[in-house]
């Protein structure tokens, strides 16, 4: 269990405080499949119990990821906009 608990102190520590990753998509891959291969022969509870605690971390890190992309995508819909409005009202100069 103590080597579970690390590799989830370690997955922890790839991510921000807002969600964001820090490292690599492939060394977090590397973090995430060591930790699994470490809850492999877990007792049941406390398994399920460590993997509850990497969904949270994972999801925080999704979350992230979909405000960003959100945001990202309002500013090209909001620029193609004026864009938009900025040629209709060229046509008057």
């Amino acid at each position: 269990m103590n080597q579970a608990k690390t590799h989830l102190v370690e997955l922890k520590a790839l991510f921000h405080s807002t969600g964001q990753l820090n490292v690599s998509l492939e060394e977090y891959q590397a973090k995430l499949n060591e930790l699994l291969k470490s809850t492999e022969h877990l007792p049941k509870d406390t398994k399920e119990a460590i993997l509850k605690e990497t969904r949270e971390v994972i999801n925080k890190g999704i979350l992230f990821t979909q405000k960003q992309l959100e945001s990202t995508e309002n500013a090209f819909s909001e620029n193609k906009s004026r864009n938009a409005a900025n040629l209709n009202y060229a046509k008057f100069f």
